[in-house]
């Protein structure tokens, strides 16, 4: 895939999961997942990259979202 559309896709689960997350309803718990993924795709993303700054946010935003996934299941 482009870079560009791996971005957007990260981007769309960044937006729909804090849209579910926010709603506060049944399945809101699923905006944790939707955000594993969404960091899991850009962590690989900017490691290919070596854009080690974004690599190192997104790798730590793997555990908050395993967190979150663990605390909400």
């Amino acid at each position: 895939m482009k870079v560009v559309t791996l971005k957007w896709f990260g981007t769309i689960c960044f937006l729909s999961s804090a849209i579910l997350l926010s709603s506060n309803t049944e399945i809101s718990r699923y905006g944790f997942i939707i955000f594993f993924i969404g960091h899991l795709t850009l962590a690989i993303l900017f490691f290919k990259l070596k854009d080690h700054p974004m690599f190192f946010q997104n790798f730590m935003f793997l555990f908050i979202d395993a967190w979150g996934i663990y605390r909400w299941f």
